[in-house]
């Protein structure tokens, strides 16, 4: 069991690394944000300026990639200090005339966490092993805050208004007095 959780660690590195689409196009919802934009404002999203953004804002910056698909996927970037336990992507619905965000679950936490309880089961000793649980408690947290910050993000970007143009110039003047 030790050597397939391995493995799927291994091949969801390979799939994050390699920005497959079919990676970042389904997966478990852990967090999910509409955001209602005309047209017009909905072609001015961009993956490079939401990088920049969210580069200003934090010491760990996310990384954002455009599919072919015309969606955009992000993820934390491989120098994080924490585990990463979701993934994302940003797509534009004209139908409906929202932008969506989704953070998604990665594999591996979900792997981990669903085979635990037999883990334990065949091996009692292994029950120090729920104190993993508490970490994705907290690392959960952690990207919950990534993620709104993402959608706050995409917000400035998408909108007009003065709210969003005073959050990014509030990040950049921390950012310069760092």
């Amino acid at each position: 069991m030790a050597i397939a959780l391995i493995a799927l660690l291994l091949l969801e590195m390979m799939v994050q690394f390699a920005w497959t689409p079919a990676y970042y196009g389904w997966g478990i919802a852990l967090f999910k944000q509409r955001i209602a934009t005309p047209a017009a404002a909905r072609v001015r999203l961009s993956p490079g300026s939401l990088e920049r953004d969210m580069a200003v804002d934090t010491r760990l910056p996310l990384v954002f990639h455009a599919m072919p698909d015309g969606r955009i996927a992000f993820r934390e970037s491989f120098a994080v200090r924490f585990y990463p336990v979701m993934r994302g992507r940003i797509e534009v619905d004209a139908r409906r005339r929202e932008v969506r965000v989704l953070g998604l679950c990665n594999w591996n936490t979900l792997a981990i966490t669903l085979t635990m309880p037999f883990m334990i089961a065949l091996r009692p000793s292994a029950a120090p092993m729920l104190l993993m649980l508490v970490m994705f408690l907290v690392c959960f947290l952690v990207q919950r805050k990534r993620f709104l910050g993402v959608v706050e993000a995409v917000r400035a970007q998408l909108g007009d208004d003065s709210a969003g143009l005073a959050t990014l110039e509030e990040r950049v003047r921390l950012q310069r007095a760092r």
